[in-house]
């Protein structure tokens, strides 16, 4: 009989069984958890899932809203272990995956599948309970996910920025869809020196489409770094004064009162969307016929969404900034926390392993 191929933890000799995680026993502000890591248990994949040994997960704001307690809608799994952006190793496989190997590096966001629902949410959306992945996981020397929400990062792209990409890079590419850009199009992102912001004003310039975006005095040379066409100085100018007959607006950072100001921009049939406000609504269809969509949204994970950003990335035709490298320890991650809620990054803040 042949053997089961052994796993790269097996094949290091002395069987490794303990990692560090950030472990979470209560839901509340980010400020009043303790940040040290824990040792636990290697978590073993199941069926369909690929054990990733983590070189690097990035921090989006949706780390401190979620451990805050305050998203009622979502799961509350407790404890918990944050993170949902991850680069790393594959260092074990579940029975059948097929499609990943030991030693294969990779990335993926953590996140609901894309299964055509509206928008997706951060727990796994599995029918069947034996079969969901885990909720978040990814501030961990070691994570599970399932294998068909992982891609395959480019050798010329680095853990950091592979790690950095996931999930800002999903949003941003998913909301430009919604908003049908393409050539000829004119769109205003708001918020274009934010995470989102910055990787929408890139991919809507390799769509083709004319980008407008805002900027205050100290991120202005970053976005221009992005591509963007015009840049408006919100500090100096009303974007819905200087501006007309946009085809769209994309809200990337819940500026007030956005989509009322847009109504005085956007021309009729056009598209608005929020990741941050629910001004909208949830139909998308609801503003007909002054907006063909106008809606909040939530990215799906989609490993080809994933795999498209990858080769951007390692074809120089995007750029993630990543800002500020952290270690695993309770001071890196107090940094890192510290540093994302302040809301001053240019770039992502990572985690390195």
């Amino acid at each position: 009989l042949t053997s089961a191929p052994k796993s790269r933890i097996e094949s290091m000799g002395t069987k490794k069984e303990s990692m560090k995680a950030l472990v979470l026993k209560e839901y509340k502000a980010w400020e009043e958890q303790d940040m040290t890591p824990s040792v636990v248990e290697i978590p073993k994949p199941k069926a369909g899932e690929v054990l990733i040994q983590a070189k690097a997960a990035s921090i989006n704001p949706v780390d401190y809203i979620v451990i805050s307690g305050v998203v009622d809608a979502w799961a509350k799994p407790s404890p918990l272990t944050p993170g949902y952006d991850v680069s790393g190793v594959v260092v074990d496989v579940g029975s059948d995956v097929t499609d990943f190997k030991v030693g294969d590096e990779v990335f993926a966001v953590n996140w609901a599948l894309d299964e055509g629902q509206q928008s997706g949410q951060h727990d796994d959306n599995a029918k069947d309970t034996k079969t969901k992945g885990p909720v978040a996981g990814t501030f961990a020397e070691y994570c599970v996910i399932p294998a068909k929400k992982v891609s395959k990062k480019n050798p010329a792209v680095s853990f950091e920025e592979a790690a950095a990409i996931a999930l800002v890079g999903t949003t941003a590419l998913q909301s430009l869809k919604h908003l049908d850009l393409g050539k000829g199009k004119t769109v205003l992102v708001l918020g274009g020196s934010g995470s989102v912001g910055n990787i929408a004003v890139q991919l809507a310039k390799v769509m083709g489409a004319e980008v407008i975006t805002t900027a205050s005095s100290r991120t202005e040379a970053y976005v221009k770094a992005a591509g963007a066409d015009k840049i408006i100085n919100y500090r100096k100018e009303k974007w819905e004064e200087v501006l007309k007959d946009v085809d769209a607006v994309m809200d990337a950072i819940g500026e007030e009162k956005a989509f009322e100001r847009s109504k005085k921009i956007v021309k009729e049939g056009g598209s608005y969307l929020s990741i941050k406000t629910f001004d909208t609504g949830l139909d998308p269809t609801a503003h007909a016929p002054q907006f063909k969509y106008a809606c909040w949204y939530c990215l799906k994970n989609n490993v080809k969404d994933q795999d498209y950003l990858m080769e951007l990335l390692a074809t120089k035709k995007l750029k993630v900034n990543v800002e500020k490298k952290v270690p695993f320890t309770k001071e890196g991650l107090t940094e890192l926390f510290k540093v994302q809620s302040a809301g001053k990054s240019m770039g992502k803040n990572v985690i390195v392993f």
